[in-house]
């Protein structure tokens, strides 16, 4: 009886009629000037077009099984019109949709360039707007409404890209390589995260510069020297010292191997300022400084060893002043006693007014005052 009924099921199957839009498979029959006739196995025989299937890259022969898209459902003569073209594309929207939910990478060339973006060929066409494209130099057209020469560069060109959106309805494909390089450079720190340990001296190239810090190359993967791991030069804004292209070497400080991040110091290369300095400097000792940064509340200065001590409003001159800029400014040097020093806290304070004469000796440039 099972089988009875399994076989009912698949008469009713093969007796339903075809409707447009529907892909089938089929064995090819004969094959007649610019038509094959397909048969499905008792099946209406379908027409499929010689030319539209020669256009899509396939021969088709007498016994070959292709598969096409229904166009015209069977018409008074019991004949199918099929398209292997409509059969490819349903495929490659599926695909394309698989792709958007899943967020895998894949690659296409590059077709066509407009002044909005780029045109990609994935077995459909799709779009990856300007705003998707994270490589894209600088947009320059010599005349108006021309197609900026960075863009019309990128044909023939093959891009990593994602797919953001596929709509068949609206037959609208677009595509991202912005968000297919995030996903890369993710992937990479997830594999350089594995390789990377704590104490690894890299070379390196700076990416990035932001007011956090530092994004550098280090071959594997990006990693971040934060602006407090750049320089021990306290009076320097570190985010000014690199820019994008310059070769670092750089020391691994940390492998966040849940959250692939690495942290990189370009300054623990360098002896900390504050080791020699403990060993030269006392209190009451009197040296010659290098003013480099003055704020109202007193003057900051470097000392020969390279660190820098605060010469408070008040330990500037003997007499009175409103503000340290009546006195002295960058590049000045200047005579001073170390009137305290703590270790823990990095401070060092200073006094010109206590020092042996309270002379401002001379203004360097200010290159050599480091502002």
């Amino acid at each position: 009886m099972e089988e009875l009924l399994a076989g009912t099921e698949e008469d009713e199957r093969a007796l339903r009629p075809l409707h447009p839009g529907e892909v089938v498979e089929g064995v090819v029959a004969s094959v007649s000037g610019d038509e094959a006739l397909v048969d499905r196995g008792g099946r209406s025989a379908g027409v499929l077009s010689l030319r539209e299937a020669s256009g899509e890259g396939t021969d088709v022969a007498v016994g070959d099984r292709v598969i096409a898209a229904v166009v015209q459902s069977e018409g008074p003569d019991g004949r199918v019109i099929r398209s292997t073209r409509r059969a490819r594309s349903r495929r490659q929207w599926t695909r394309m949709t698989e792709l958007q939910k899943t967020g895998e990478v894949v690659e296409a060339e590059v077709v066509e360039a407009n002044r909005g973006g780029l045109v990609v060929d994935l077995g459909l066409r799709g779009f990856v707007p300007l705003s998707q494209l994270g490589s894209v130099g600088s947009l320059t057209a010599t005349e108006p409404g021309a197609v900026p020469e960075a863009l019309r560069a990128y044909v023939g060109k093959r891009l990593p890209l994602k797919v953001i959106e596929a709509d068949q309805r609206r037959d609208r494909l677009i595509l991202s390589e912005k968000a297919a390089a995030q996903q890369l450079r993710r992937r990479r720190k997830e594999e350089a995260s594995s390789e990377l340990v704590e104490g690894q001296v890299l070379e390196g190239k700076v990416t990035s510069v932001t007011t956090f810090g530092l994004f550098v190359d280090v071959g594997a993967a990006d990693g971040l020297v934060h602006r407090s791991e750049v320089t021990w030069d306290k009076g320097m804004e570190p985010t000014t010292l690199y820019h994008p292209g310059d070769a670092v070497r750089v020391l691994v400080t940390g492998v966040d191997r849940e959250r692939g991040r690495i942290s990189l110091s370009i300054k623990r290369l360098d002896e900390d300022p504050w080791a020699p300095a403990m060993r030269d400097l006392a209190l009451e000792t009197e040296v010659e400084a290098t003013v480099t940064r003055v704020m109202p509340y007193g003057a900051f200065a470097r000392a020969p060893m390279g660190i820098e001590g605060l010469i408070h409003v008040s330990e500037i001159a003997s007499h009175r002043i409103a503000t340290p800029a009546e006195v002295v400014r960058p590049g000045d040097l200047v005579r001073v006693r170390v009137v305290a020093i703590d270790p823990s806290r990095r401070r060092l304070s200073l006094s010109m007014r206590q020092a042996a004469g309270n002379v401002v000796y001379a203004t360097r440039t200010d290159q050599d005052a480091n502002v």
